[in-house]
């Protein structure tokens, strides 16, 4: 870190001072003008609701608690991916994630495993890896509660959204660079051409970034490439081809995770990495899409959406683990006996989409906007785990690492899995608007499932359901509302328990109240929500059969949450919120079970982020920013046994010029030692024992980021 900063302080520099020698002329300080005045205007929060969503409207008007994320927002904390977007939205937390990959799969929402979209697909099969990259987010929408308008598969905790970069009203050409702690480095380009009246346009974002891990052999490659073309026959008439792809591959090992006792957990040296060797073979995973989009507005009031995308994700991923098949643990001695692991996934999703948006009138006082459509999904994963047939003594008191190659790649027969499946499903809702002042949105979905293969002994069978919604909210003047929303999921889920039984669909229902107000002439919006959550056929691990899920009764899940997002003024962005959540196994067939919490979900969590700036010049100011995020007791598979939770601090500042900036972000300013996720069990490894098995948060650390816009 010491030597990146000044290097790419200097690189920036001598970009500008060049830039300013040969490019004097009229045209390009008119540009750089705009510019400057364009980024004045930028927003911190969302208006309205993003179009891949399909309902539209003002998100003050929405009968659901949904935060919306701009790249604006994004960029100014630094974040990468959707773990460190996450922060900006209340009651999401990271899930227990072992995987040293993004893996935003394991993001909880409301205590309950939260399915991620991109413009409004699904990204993943149910096994499929995902990642993501800040280089192709525009837009990220956190959806509290089911959305069967996004989806039949909609989570009844909540789902995420991720609208990507396409082009826009204006021309874009930005290159950035950084660099940062433990080798961290990172180039990035948005180029795009202006959207024409009539004919194409295009942007192109790729990246390319590299770090080592705090934690020993682990070094990450990541790259990106997003080219997007549209082409306009008229300003209502549209097609737009976008391919996504990004793979990340590991040096090192792919496992994160740490296993120890009550009284040695979090007390060793941070670096070490007993599931990591210098000779394991490379792990990787990759996520390629196609999307094809084709939009036609009829008129003023009526448009219509026609939308197609395929994905696949790959992923081999090489670790070690000790011989008890469990992550790296120790005898009384400080001996164990490592092995290899494999483990291979392919995941295949193809999805379409045809829906239209309207509004009419059936009085004068009475108006509606509706979305009615179809959609159709497919998905397929092959799953394969094998382990190695050679085992290697290692001493944590004397550790030596440089395993024999070959040996580590001597594995067994592996143990296969394939799940396929696919249903559509046919939609309506409407959103009818009374006196100006109420507004009722109501509809629902009727979805038809077909599952294709599994590993199931007994007889597959069609599922339909009817998912209802009815949502209900009063304005309160122009800038305030209240709102009460009943809705309904259902999702069909793949695969079988350890006896061969195949799993039920899972079934929700949510209702939510709250209360939502924009202040500051419309620039910030507050967002207060309590919401109780009924989950039918939650599927959880089986700890009696490690590799397996079963399927309980019944979890529900009761909160409050209250989110603060956008600018208090020019100079002040804030991005604060609090969530409280109750979540429990209510039925099960081990009653014991019951009343105890739900896995991986923290009793209350705290987040916030305050930016403010600082004019210097017409054209340049500095901006100093500090954030915290807190969670309190995470809860185990263990009753009434929680993970400890912790506060971490951040900061940045940042010298913005209009044409160029440089920033600094700090993360985990006390470098403090603390679980980001995990597991506790007792007996699990040693008899009576109880054992830790978690993903340890990363200590003090860096990053610096050096822009132009040209």
């Amino acid at each position: 870190m010491h030597k990146t900063l000044p290097v790419l302080i200097g690189l920036s520099t001598i970009s500008l001072y060049s830039y300013g020698q040969h490019h004097t002329d009229s045209l390009r300080k008119q540009r750089l003008r705009e510019v400057i005045v364009l980024d004045k205007k930028k927003t911190m929060k969302a208006d309205s609701m993003s179009s891949t969503l399909r309902l539209e409207g003002r998100l003050l008007e929405t009968p659901q608690n949904i935060t919306s994320v701009t790249s604006e927002l994004v960029r100014e904390q630094g974040g990468l991916e959707i773990k460190d977007i996450a922060r900006n939205a209340s009651g999401v937390k990271m899930g227990y994630n072992s995987s040293v990959f993004d893996a935003s799969t394991t993001v909880m929402v409301r205590g309950f495993g939260a399915i991620t979209y991109v413009n409004g697909m699904p990204q993943r099969s149910t096994m499929g890896a995902l990642i993501d990259d800040a280089a192709m987010i525009d837009r990220v929408d956190f959806i509290k509660g089911p959305a069967g308008f996004l989806l039949s598969s909609g989570e009844p905790g909540g789902s995420i959204n991720i609208t990507t970069k396409t082009p826009g009203p204006q021309r874009i050409r930005q290159i950035e660079a950084a660099g940062g702690s433990f080798g961290f480095l990172r180039v990035a380009a948005d180029v795009g051409g202006a959207v024409q009246p009539k004919g194409f346009s295009y942007r192109i974002n790729a990246a390319y970034q590299q770090q080592q891990s705090f934690q020993d052999f682990i070094k990450t490659r990541k790259y990106i490439a997003s080219p997007v073309i549209q082409y306009n026959f008229s300003p209502g008439t549209w097609l737009l081809a976008e391919y996504n792809l990004i793979r990340m591959t590991a040096d090192g090992g792919s496992s994160v995770t740490q296993t120890g006792t009550e009284a040695d957990v979090l007390q060793h040296r941070i670096g070490n990495n007993y599931a990591g060797d210098p000779n394991l073979p490379q792990s990787y995973t990759m996520s390629q899409s196609v999307r094809l989009m084709f939009s036609h507005r009829f008129n003023s009031r009526w448009k219509m959406t026609i939308q197609s995308k395929y994905t696949a994700t790959p992923s081999a991923a090489w670790s070690l683990l000790s011989d008890n098949y469990s992550p790296v643990n120790f005898d009384s001695t400080n001996i164990t006996r490592r092995m290899s692991q494999y483990s291979y996934v392919n995941g295949r999703v193809a999805a379409a989409q045809a829906y239209i948006n309207g509004t009419f009138h059936t009085g004068r006082s009475v108006s509606h906007q509706l979305v009615a459509g179809i959609d159709y999904n497919y998905s397929k994963d092959d799953f394969s785990v094998a382990y190695g047939q050679y085992k290697f003594v290692f001493d944590r008191n004397q550790p030596q690492y440089g395993l024999p190659k070959d040996s580590v790649q001597a594995l067994g027969k592996p143990r296969l899995i394939v799940r396929e499946n696919n249903w559509w499903s046919a939609f309506v809702y409407n959103t009818t608007r009374v006196h100006q002042n109420w507004l009722f949105n109501y509809g629902g979905r009727f979805t038809f499932n077909m599952p294709v293969t599994t590993n199931a002994k007994t007889p597959l069978r069609n599922e339909t359901a009817f998912s209802p919604r009815l949502g209900i909210t009063r304005l309160l003047g122009e800038n305030t509302s209240v709102y009460a929303v009943y809705d309904q999921s259902f999702i069909p889920q793949a695969g079988a328990d350890f006896a061969g039984n195949n799993f039920k669909p899972l079934r929700g229902n949510s209702f939510e109240v709250g209360a939502k107000r924009e202040w500051f002439q419309r620039k910030l919006i507050t967002t207060l929500a309590g919401y109780h959550i009924i989950k039918n056929n939650l599927l959880v691990s089986d700890l009696q059969h490690p590799g397996f899920s079963r399927q309980i009764g019944q979890a529900t899940s009761t909160g409050v949450e209250a989110d603060i997002i956008g600018r208090l003024s020019d100079r002040f962005t804030v991005s604060a919120n609090y969530a409280y959540t109750y979540a429990i196994t209510s039925k099960d067939s081990r009653p014991e079970n019951e009343g105890t919490r739900l896995a991986f979900t923290p009793e209350q969590m705290i987040n916030t982020w305050v930016q403010y700036a600082i004019p210097v010049t017409a054209q340049a100011r500095l901006s100093i920013s500090a954030g915290q995020s807190t969670v309190t007791r995470t809860a185990t598979y263990t009753p009434d046994v929680y993970l400890k939770g912790y506060t971490k601090l951040d900061a940045g500042v940042a010298w913005d010029a209009g044409r160029w900036y440089i920033r600094v972000i700090a993360d985990n300013l006390t470098n403090k030692r603390y679980f980001s996720s995990g597991d506790i069990l007792i007996g699990s490894i040693h008899e009576g024992v109880k054992s830790y098995y978690y993903i340890e948060g990363a200590p003090l650390s860096f990053k610096a980021f050096a822009g132009i816009r040209l």
